[in-house]
């Protein structure tokens, strides 16, 4: 199975300037071709000699909901690391109606002639997303939020929502997980199954009992009137473990689902997360006695082992800070090529872990604009696009 590493810990060993056209310059000039090339036009050196200063600094947030750019997977997770420490992910998450319900079934219900047979929460695995052991119990719990969400905010993972209600506690494998053939795809002749897990809801609950099989059309007439008695639902992950999962809320078979009868018809409604729901992860690092706190560049300036390791880590955990202080130096130059070279590197004996045997085969390198802030350099912006 594909697994794509969050995090990682390298090495900044040099960074390399290739195939520099020099007007002027101090390093010894390549006569490349000499025998062809006018000795007045510009030599073709390079360098590899530039000091390279590195620091390894601990994420601020990042952007993990606004309406016009919804993520692609969303982590849930409690992930112990003996490098890096705690990892949380938890997602909160609005949901929304799927269309209207019969007259006749609130009529149905008022005369107890319908009956809610069970309440259940699907949630669409995004295994090629996951990370670490995946045959590992999950302690998940899902709580009611206490707290509105706006879909028309911009939240990061600081960003926390109150859910004081437990709605329910399940064990869940993740290596143990649940086929539904309603939901295939057929790619290059080969049928594709999406895994998921289905989590059964108390349907004695307030929620249902009280608003949403109660016999009351009104909290069907709207998304806005289901948002004053359901504000939406918090996922988080109990138990630390070796692992952290990744969920596909946008999926067609990801939702709340009611299941009910009535004297002559069998049924069921879903409660799904669609692009106008607000839906975001909280994350949280612990770094604290971790191998990596002490090479974390401390934010008032104080000390820290150095720049020999740096260290990177997804989510909101940790970056690596590159300056190349005296690269203003080369002057009257044209840069055809620059490559930042990194090794992995391994902090254990016999090290066998993913992170360094599947390094990630990405990094995102971001320069800071004129108002401080971060932003990608555009070169990988016009990679991208």
């Amino acid at each position: 199975m594909k697994k794509t590493v969050f995090k990682h810990f390298i090495f900044a060993s040099s960074i390399l300037i290739m195939f520099l056209v020099v007007i002027t310059s101090c390093n010894d000039s390549n006569p490349l071709g000499a025998e062809i090339i006018d000795p007045d036009r510009p030599d073709v050196v390079f360098t590899d000699t530039l000091t390279l200063l590195s620091t390894t600094v601990r994420e601020d947030s990042v952007k993990t909901y606004d309406n016009l750019s919804l993520l692609s997977t969303y982590f849930c997770g409690n992930f112990n690391d003996p490098v890096f420490g705690n990892s949380v992910a938890e997602i909160n998450t609005q949901l929304r109606l799927s269309g209207a319900l019969p007259d006749t079934l609130f009529s149905q219900i008022n005369n107890g002639e319908a009956t809610l047979d069970s309440v259940v929460f699907v949630l669409e695995y995004d295994t090629a997303r996951f990370y670490g052991d995946l045959d590992v119990e999950q302690d998940l719990e899902i709580r009611l939020l206490s707290e509105d969400m706006d879909n028309n905010a911009t939240y990061y993972s600081n960003d926390n929502f109150d859910a004081t209600e437990l709605l329910t506690t399940a064990t869940i494998n993740p290596s143990q997980y649940h086929i539904d053939s309603a939901f295939t795809a057929v790619r290059s002749g080969d049928t594709i199954y999406f895994p998921s897990v289905r989590i059964p809801l108390n349907k004695n609950h307030d929620l249902f009992q009280n608003y949403l099989f109660s016999g009351e059309k009104e909290y069907y007439d709207s998304d806005s009137a289901l948002l004053q008695v359901f504000k939406g639902v918090k996922l988080k992950v109990n138990n630390p473990t070796d692992l952290m999962m990744a969920f596909n809320l946008s999926s067609a078979q990801t939702g709340m689902f009611l299941y009910y009868h009535t004297s002559n018809d069998t049924s069921r409604y879903r409660f799904w997360i669609t692009n106008k729901a607000a839906q975001m992860v909280y994350l949280k690092s612990d770094d604290a006695g971790s191998t990596v706190e002490p090479f974390i560049s401390d934010d008032n300036g104080g000390a820290y082992l150095g720049d020999s390791l740096i260290f990177i880590q997804g989510m909101s955990g940790l970056n690596a800070k590159l300056s190349i202080p005296f690269a203003k130096n080369l002057q009257n130059i044209i840069v055809n090529k620059a490559e930042l070279d990194f090794t992995v590197a391994s902090m254990l004996p016999e090290d066998k872990s993913v992170f360094y045997e599947n390094p990630i085969s990405n990094i995102l390198i971001s320069k800071k604009d004129e108002d401080g802030k971060l932003i990608v350099i555009a070169d990988l912006s016009a990679a991208i696009s």
